[in-house]
């Protein structure tokens, strides 16, 4: 199992194995968490989590490294410098918007 750490400078994404990609494009959360933090030109660190098992299905106990840190098991999960977290893509997307750089 992985440990989970990220940087204390910038935000940490932790995704499933597919990240940036999926199959057909489909609107996929993990996909979806990249491009609004993309969008909102936020500098972030990237780590693929889970693999084989997309958006938690399935992992309920497997992943007690992402329930410690964010209270539960479900990809993806936007870890903070302070130690909060963002879970799931649409908590994602909306902090992303919140925080968009103002350059953009």
């Amino acid at each position: 199992m992985p440990q989970l750490q990220h940087s204390p400078a910038k935000p940490t994404l932790y995704t499933c194995h597919y990240g940036r990609r999926h199959p057909l494009l489909l609107p996929h959360g993990c996909r979806r968490a990249h491009l609004a933090l993309d969008a909102a030109g936020t500098e972030y660190e990237s780590v693929i989590f889970g693999k084989g098992r997309p958006r938690g299905l399935g992992t309920t106990g497997m992943r007690p490294e992402l329930k410690r840190i964010s209270g539960q098991e479900m990809l993806p999960v936007l870890a903070l410098p302070d130690g909060a977290t963002v879970n799931r893509e649409d908590a994602i997307v909306a902090w992303a918007a919140e925080h968009k750089d103002p350059s953009r």
